[in-house]
């Protein structure tokens, strides 16, 4: 068991010379970081937290709420990569001590649970595509995506599944984002995953940086549509599903559909609606001011009554998030 947990970790170099662990989510230290009877245990204990925190004084309060690392009401999407890396991958980071104090906190686990469970919701979905299609190019689209780990991840495991099935064929991760941090760290982390003895080499895969407003998902229209032929993903984890109004989310999906083939499909996480969702969940993040929406799977529901995609499959994951898998109808 030590020895697979000291397996090799490769490093990409993030702003000012940092190097950060490329995460993996096969890798033993990350498998190691996830108990999922302990986040359910911390789930179930949350609420009772919350209302103790409520009572404190209120520059112990304060102290608090600058410790949840959250600028512009959202989590970020490097520091959010940072609390998937976990306490084990993380070691060795220079971290300041809010970072410190996060990344081993039990509740940040369900990120790790999340990205895990959508990206073997995605493998799925494009492992029997790639079967099915031997000559057609793949392509995501990951809205918000900032350093794309389901993106990478996905196709890890796709690879550790059938390795055949990658070469031979265009692959383009392309990250519409406001942000230039995460995307940037994902193209670094394609570079080093591309070289000589890494997992992605010799394979032809390319990475795109988007400059995008998911107000305006004009963009869309026209990359779906020079991809046409091209297996096509939709993906956005802890993005536009959590963060978007209802208007948003709809102009996206329908802007997707037009130009995409029909076997494309969209992913993406959400939150249980407000009657519903964890407590403790609750409480915390309106404590700390997280904008997020509780949209709900009856809230999606209700916008995919206005666009043609359907329902194809869903996963809970402790009264929390949602994840979840859209074709067309």
């Amino acid at each position: 068991m030590k020895a697979n947990l000291d397996q090799r970790i490769p490093y990409a170099v993030f702003e000012n010379e940092i190097q950060l662990p490329i995460l993996d989510i096969t890798h033993p230290l990350f498998k190691a970081s996830i108990d999922e009877q302990a986040y359910h245990l911390s789930c179930l204990k949350s609420a009772r937290s919350i209302e103790s925190l409520k009572k404190m004084p209120g520059f112990i309060r304060n102290i608090f709420v600058k410790m949840s690392n959250v600028d512009n009401s959202y989590l970020g999407g490097m520091r959010t990569l940072l609390y998937k890396l976990g306490p084990d991958l993380s070691r060795g980071i220079k971290l300041g001590f809010r970072d410190k104090w996060a990344v081993k906190q039990t509740s940040f686990m369900g990120l790790r649970i999340r990205l895990r469970d959508l990206c073997r919701i995605q493998s799925k979905i494009l492992l029997a595509q790639l079967k099915d299609f031997p000559e057609r190019n793949l392509c995501f689209y990951n809205i918000a995506g900032g350093p794309a780990p389901d993106s990478i991840n996905t196709l890890i495991l796709i690879q550790e599944s059938d390795p055949e099935l990658l070469k031979g064929r265009k692959i383009e991760i392309n990250i519409l984002d406001i942000d230039t941090y995460g995307p940037n760290f994902a193209k670094r982390c394609i570079d080093v995953l591309k070289q000589p003895g890494e997992r992605f080499h010799g394979l032809d895969i390319t990475l795109n940086m988007i400059h995008y407003d998911w107000s305006g998902p004009e963009a869309l229209l026209q990359m779906s549509l020079e991809r046409s032929g091209w297996i096509q993903l939709c993906s956005s984890e802890g993005g536009l599903f959590e963060y978007g109004s209802d208007s948003d989310i709809i102009e996206n999906l329908n802007h997707f559909y037009t130009n995409s083939p029909a076997d494309a499909r969209v992913t993406g996480s959400l939150i249980f609606d407000r009657a519903h969702v964890n407590p403790g969940y609750l409480g915390f993040t309106e404590f700390i001011g997280v904008q997020i929406r509780y949209l709900g799977l009856e809230g999606l529901q209700r916008i995919l009554t206005q666009t043609s995609w359907v329902l194809e499959e869903f996963h809970e994951i402790d009264t929390i998030y949602i994840l979840f898998s859209l074709k067309k109808a």
